[in-house]
């Protein structure tokens, strides 16, 4: 018997207990919640185990040893990130485990169960007061699956056993996973449509979600109460109290509680019942602390916490109150005698004036933060909190100074009513609003170099996150000089109201996604080479994917929702702008490998020259040293690169992208997979290093440590022992991002890792001057 546990998830929803990482890295009382259910695991005797990522993070890597890593892509999906572990489980029944589970389920019991009932799969179930939080599994007499709903409405919630995601797979089970499925939105559903042998048991022992903030503290609680048991460190003093230290005797303990090492109790504070108090954490004078968890925070004097948590490095003010709910994020000050209310989250790095009272999320606020522009050039942001009707008002005049103005939105009213918003914003400033109704942020980016647009924005919306996009006259995110100016007018409210006379039009723009087509299907045809039919799947049905369906169409594909063996699948993703795809084989094709193919195209039926973003994978290099030349960076090559990759939109363009290797294969009659096997196929890695002092600082010494060696863009990309490493700063937070890359995969993940801990090592030297 294997084990993958599924460790690549970040819910919002513990947003920010897990700012810095995966759910299954957030601390359950002594220890990460992965490193909890790798015992449980040992216990069961279990020690074959494969991790799915996809945050590189060194306390992971660190924390965790003796196991198989495999990281699993945005997209692939949970069934997916199994699925692609395949080679591992090498034809094994394997038992799957989600990441935030707190979990002392008896495991062998459950594969005996499963076994018994020859079952494909079998879901480990328990009782719950909310399924619809969860799925709602319904079972006959032998634990058979007659239903399986995931998230029902109340309606539909006729019992009370919910999916754990602890799941047992037989080996035909892991045969039948394909990329892009989730367990229980697709697999389980089928298989119970089907009525596949898909069982379900409930096995002794207790079961909790880490989820949310507040599933997280009740988990903690639930630990402490022995619900929930789990092999915790540190001697009992007496019952309930757990500690790695002698408890003075002018402080009070209500169990249960559990203090860490090197943690500071004063004199009169009363502490408990439900407490964790991380190392290092501190707590002052005649305080209370009750129902609440310090991963390595302090309390100061006479303050009042109930059922908090505080991040590592926050601080709490003298006579400050922090309510039930309410979560503090990484280095979050609250100054002293201040009141945080029920429920209120403090982002990493905010600061409460002392005296003052929050009584909601900085987000939803009266004054929301300032838009920024993050990685991409796109602005994003939760709707009514980080991104309201009054900044896109604010945003439409500032656009407006440009005379023309392109917008679009797509997904849902709440982009409508932005959209509404920023249009009022550029006619009450005197700009003119030209509304078209293009279907994705790269149809809209295609528009804007159509008509010359001076600035465009199209507003994209997936549940309750909103993406702004905005384009230049050449469809490509504003340069960031431009970018600033933006900023600072948002920041500043710097937008001037004109007279009822010069109010400006809202005009329609007669131009749609057919043109669209037509226009890629053109400009991709490679026509001195004829072309024949070409079968292609495109199975997904959202709107960048039906852009890419429609060219594709409209280059002469014969297009099918379902991909089979001998032909070629394409996905779009991320606005339109990210392709990636499955060959004739099913071989999964990254994003970063499609670039190579296309840039492969280019060189050998194209203008022979090419331009690509900074971050871009060094094997486009590597194809393009093959014919004799050279590739241009955008950052680092500036004007010249931007004109070259304005004029080759497949290189930025999923549906351009696509339809232009179709091209070639239909007039080739190369299948996928050869192309595949004419450009290097690289295995990245990545990091994000959190700064205490500031990013510019760290990358000066960065840049003085590296010349000449490296290429100095947007960011440093410099070539070491075989590999490449990138690194630049975060776009909104005091970060920076390391990304190396090797056909090596061990090479990657090294050179990652000198580089990430160089960055640390010089951020501290910077807070010792």
């Amino acid at each position: 018997m294997k084990a993958v546990i599924l460790a690549h998830g970040g819910a919002e929803g513990l947003q920010p207990i897990c700012a810095m990482g995966p759910n299954a890295m957030v601390p359950m009382v002594d220890r990460t919640i992965l490193e909890h259910l790798l015992r449980l695991l040992r216990e069961h005797g279990i020690e074959q185990v494969c991790i799915t990522h996809r945050h590189r993070d060194l306390r992971l890597r660190q924390q965790v040893r003796d196991v198989v890593w495999a990281e699993t892509p945005e997209g692939l999906g949970t069934a997916g990130a199994v699925g692609a572990c395949r080679s591992w489980i090498a034809g094994e029944e394997v038992i799957v485990l989600s990441g935030d589970v707190v979990t002392d389920m008896d495991l062998t019991g459950a594969v005996a169960f499963h076994r018994e009932k020859r079952a494909a799969a079998t879901i480990l179930i328990q009782p719950h007061c909310e399924p619809p939080r969860f799925s709602l599994v319904l079972t006959d007499a032998a634990g058979r699956v007659t239903g399986f709903v995931n998230r029902p409405g109340w309606g539909q919630t006729v019992g009370d056993m919910v999916s754990t995601g602890v799941y047992v797979l037989s080996p035909a089970a892991v045969a039948q996973l394909k990329p892009g499925q989730d367990f229980e939105q697709d697999v389980f559903p089928t298989l119970a449509e089907e009525k596949a042998a898909l069982y379900a048991v409930r096995p002794g022992g207790a079961w909790l979600s880490a989820g949310d903030c507040a599933a997280y503290l009740e988990c903690t609680a639930q630990v402490l109460n022995g619900k929930v048991k789990l092999e915790l460190a540190g001697q009992q003093s007496q019952p309930g109290i757990w500690s790695a230290q002698p408890i003075p005797g002018d402080v009070s303990l209500i169990p249960p509680c559990w203090i860490g090492a090197d943690v500071k109790l004063g004199a009169g504070s009363l502490i408990g019942p439900h407490v964790v108090l991380g190392p290092g954490s501190r707590v002052g004078q005649r305080s209370l602390v009750q129902r609440s968890v310090l991963l390595g925070a302090q309390v100061g004097d006479r303050a009042t916490l109930y059922g908090a948590v505080l991040c590592p490095g926050a601080k709490v003010g003298s006579q400050a109150v922090v309510n039930e709910g309410a979560v503090l994020g990484e280095n979050t000050l609250v100054g002293d005698g201040a009141v945080i209310m029920e429920g209120v989250r403090l982002w990493s790095g905010c600061s409460v004036a002392p005296g003052s009272r929050v009584q909601q999320s900085p987000a939803h606020g009266s004054r929301p933060e300032p838009l920024r522009f993050g990685d991409g050039g796109v602005i994003q942001g939760r709707l009514g909190e980080e991104l309201t009707a009054g900044q896109m008002l604010t945003l439409g005049g500032v656009l407006a100074r440009e005379g023309k103005v392109g917008v679009g939105c797509y997904g849902g009213p709440g982009a409508q009513m932005l959209l509404r918003s920023a249009v009022s914003g550029v006619t009450a400033a005197g700009g003119q609003a030209l509304w078209h109704d293009m279907e994705c942020a790269a149809q809209a980016a295609w528009l804007a170099e159509s008509y010359q647009l001076p600035i465009s924005l199209f507003i994209e919306q997936e549940g309750e996150r909103v993406f702004l996009h905005l384009f230049d006259s050449g469809g490509l995110s504003p340069v960031p000089a431009q970018q600033r100016r933006i900023e600072h007018a948002l920041t500043h409210g710097a937008v001037t109201a004109c007279g009822a006379n010069r109010v400006g039009n809202c005009d329609k723009i007669s131009c749609g996604p057919r043109d669209y087509f037509r226009d890629g299907a053109r400009r991709c045809a490679l026509r001195r080479l004829g072309r024949r039919t070409l079968t292609v799947a495109v199975p997904g049905d959202s709107a960048p994917d039906r852009a890419l369906r429609g060219m594709l169409e409209e280059l002469g594909c014969a297009v099918t929702d379902r991909w089979k063996q001998g032909i070629a699948e394409f996905r779009a993703g991320h606005g339109g702008f990210v392709l990636t795809a499955r060959d004739e084989r099913g071989t999964l094709l990254s994003a970063q490998q499609l670039l190579a193919m296309a840039a492969l195209v280019e060189l050998e039926h194209g203008g022979g020259r090419l331009a690509v973003p900074d971050d871009a994978s060094a094997a486009v290099e590597l194809v393009a040293a093959g014919f004799g030349k050279s590739v241009q960076r955008l950052g680092r090559d500036g004007e010249q690169a931007r004109q070259l990759y304005r004029a080759l939109p497949w290189l930025r363009d999923a549906a351009f992208a696509a339809t232009r290797l179709c091209a070639c294969m239909a007039a080739t009659g190369q299948r996928l997979e050869q192309l595949a096997t004419k450009t290097p196929r690289f295995s990245g890695w990545r990091r994000e290093v959190t700064l205490i002092g500031e990013r510019a600082a760290v990358m000066a010494r960065l840049s003085e440590e590296l010349s000449p060696g490296c290429h100095v863009g947007e960011g440093l990309r410099l070539r070491d022992r075989g590999g490449w490493v990138y690194l630049v700063p975060h776009a909104r937070r005091r970060a920076v991002r390391v990304m190396a890359e090797s056909d090596d995969l061990e090479l990657a993940a090294e050179l990652c890792d000198f580089y990430a801990n160089r960055v640390a090592e010089l951020d501290r030297e910077q807070q010792t001057k």
